[in-house]
């Protein structure tokens, strides 16, 4: 941004991986953004498979979990929900695959993590898998924030199709936190969704994946609650094809606002937005 139109900020806000509806306010709204590129120190890529969710796919992804255990690794296994449902039978579940993934890896420990466990059995359930007690950890989307075990070093998503993009790459950084080579494998039912998610093979950058979520998502309802979709509130400009436009429109409204904040000296320019805007008083 130029000298001219900097201002002090009030507020500094910060994500690893917007949401649409976030990158949308962001960049929508009245604020600058600066890209960190680079990883933390001690992080190492991680390798991301994309797998179709059919027998042979499984097969293949549960080999890949027992070479990464043998190897001494720890590996979460990322569920859409908890329990199965009947509405939804096509999806697996932690708690009905708990038995499955102890029997497929009779020699290793499982352990299982969810929103509906008590605080101090959250606590548990992630010690014991930090220490080493479990080496694998069935878990819903609940690890996706705050939780940091720098050697566990491969996470399977089932049903990798039910997830955002943003959330996928956001589940994928939990591992990767230490030395060891991370793997992360996303298996998909749909042609559709493998398409979809070829992206997180051939990025790691969540500023580029969360642009490419709000493509394909939509920003949402930015006056409202709706977190994705394509809701005709900006007739004029959409975020997800004009971003570049938007950018300067922000710049040059900066600039106009700067010489006068009431736009007193730009009297067309207050009477065309006293039309399109009349609930909005200008100068408030």
């Amino acid at each position: 941004m130029k000298k001219d139109v900097v201002m002090a900020p009030h507020v500094l806000a910060m994500s690893a991986t917007p949401i649409p509806r976030s990158l949308a306010l962001a960049l929508y709204g009245d604020m600058s953004l600066t890209q960190i590129t680079d990883l933390p120190p001690g992080r190492t890529p991680v390798k991301t498979y994309i797998i179709e969710g059919n027998e042979i796919g499984f097969e293949k992804a549960y080999q890949m979990m027992l070479d990464e255990l043998e190897e001494g690794g720890k590996v979460y296994v990322v569920y859409p929900v908890i329990e199965q449902s009947e509405q939804l039978p096509q999806l697996r579940a932690a708690s009905a695959d708990h038995e499955t993934i102890s029997n497929k890896f009779p020699g290793y420990n499982c352990g299982l993590l969810h929103g509906r466990m008590k605080g101090d059995e959250k606590d548990e359930a992630l010690k014991r898998f930090r220490c080493g007690e479990t080496n694998i950890l069935l878990s819903t989307q609940v690890i996706e924030i705050g939780v940091d075990v720098p050697d566990a070093s491969m996470m399977v998503v089932m049903n990798a199709e039910r997830f955002g993009i943003a959330q996928l790459h956001q589940l994928r950084g939990r591992v990767g936190r230490g030395e060891r080579k991370s793997k992360c494998i996303l298996l998909a039912s749909t042609a559709s969704s493998l398409k979809r998610l070829k992206v997180l093979e051939k990025s790691s950058d969540g500023f580029y994946l969360a642009n490419m979520d709000l493509i394909l998502r939509g920003p949402g309802d930015l006056l409202g609650k709706k977190q994705s979709g394509h809701l005709p509130e900006f007739p004029i400009a959409r975020l997800e094809i004009d971003g570049n436009i938007l950018q300067d429109a922000h710049l040059a409204a900066l600039k106009v606002l700067g010489k006068s904040h009431d736009l007193e000296k730009f009297p067309d320019l207050r009477a065309e937005l006293s039309m399109r805007q009349p609930l909005c008083p200008l100068g408030d």
